[in-house]
């Protein structure tokens, strides 16, 4: 190669390089892009806090989350408590969202970034907006695909198509938004640790009942009170499991009283501590799915604090019934033949 021709390829890419460098500051129509690193939302950062409604729109529902005094709640959940961490999460994650870089604006490619009209076959987009205390709107865009690496960041970003615009955009930040009820819900019901658990009574409708118990709240194992004749305890884990399923109990949705479970499916279970917590669980199948109910009431003897922990549990779960997983129903429902099996005879 002579001079003369390594100097003109070394013109061509200088030129190449230089091209490359001013088009991305340009759409896809060759024009120039105005915002690339500014907030896709101007503003919003300084007014978080008068967010009061969040509306959450998918191919399949729509999620709406309102703040009140008394906190925020999922309207289509009957007003049940919201997760107002996740909520905060969401609005400053929406408010720090900026413009990285400018995608495409031909329709037939939103399906690849999740960012098709709610309405489209298929979509898997989610709506997002702001509204605050007099229903003015503060923010309203289309969510798409997350983007976990992006290039010179060590943050996540998302695509993202605000409305009646054609251009599509990654920007960076992530604001969390799901399409799931239960992940906007306090999904806590009640959490009673086995350790505390003196006695469990567990009622089937054909009668049949398991009766489990502890002497001694050091003890690693409870013991199977109504053994049948000819049977005995598989094993230990299998009484240990209908405790520890009151530990850390979750919803997956929630219903307003009233309500009512299939006729024949309703299994009741009362457990009592050895510092006078007693809770009653019924649960039952309603369509498909588990559900429950729960009460609590302190028994005589027990100290300020399970006072104080029963009317907790009583204010927040009295008006309302919980759909609960498989796993956590077939703990709460753990039957007598389950547990044990036939005594090998002695030899």
């Amino acid at each position: 190669m002579n001079p003369r021709t390594f100097s003109i390829l070394a013109a061509v890419t200088v030129f190449a390089v230089i091209a490359a460098f001013i088009s991305s500051g340009r759409d896809q129509t060759g024009g120039p892009v105005a915002g690339i690193g500014g907030a896709v939302f101007p503003g919003l950062i300084d007014k978080v806090n008068t967010v009061a409604k969040v509306v959450v729109e998918h191919p399949k529902g729509r999620i709406t989350l309102e703040k009140s005094s008394a906190g925020w709640t999922l309207k289509e959940s009957d007003g049940y408590a919201a997760r107002t961490v996740k909520i905060q999460r969401a609005i400053l994650g929406l408010a720090e969202l900026r413009l990285l870089e400018p995608k495409t604006r031909i329709k037939g490619k939103y399906a690849k970034l999740e960012l098709q009209d709610l309405g489209a076959k298929d979509a898997k987009s989610r709506g997002v907006k702001l509204f605050d205390a007099k229903g003015g709107l503060m923010a309203d865009v289309l969510v798409g695909k997350g983007r976990a690496n992006l290039a010179g960041e060590t943050s996540s970003g998302v695509y993202l198509r605000r409305p009646g615009d054609a251009q599509s955009w990654l920007a960076q930040g992530d604001p969390g938004i799901t399409v799931l009820k239960r992940d906007w819900l306090e999904r806590k019901i009640v959490n009673i640790e086995a350790k505390r658990i003196e006695r469990i009574v567990v009622r089937h409708p054909d009668g049949k009942m398991v009766k489990m118990s502890k002497a001694d709240p050091k003890a690693e194992n409870f013991t199977l009170d109504n053994i049948p004749e000819g049977k005995k305890l598989i094993g230990a884990s299998g009484l240990n499991d209908v405790a520890r399923g009151l530990a850390d109990l979750q919803l997956e949705g929630v219903r307003k009283k009233p309500f009512t479970f299939d006729v024949g499916t309703a299994v009741d279970l009362t457990a009592t501590t050895f510092d006078g917590l007693e809770v009653r669980i019924v649960t039952g199948k309603k369509d498909g799915p588990y559900w429950m109910r729960i009460d609590a009431k302190v028994r005589k003897g027990a100290t300020g604090d399970v006072v104080k922990e029963t009317r907790e549990i009583t204010d927040r779960t009295g008006a309302w019934f919980y759909r609960i997983s498989d796993f956590a129903a077939s703990n709460l429902r753990k039957t007598l033949d389950a547990l044990v099996e036939d005594a090998k005879p002695k030899s």
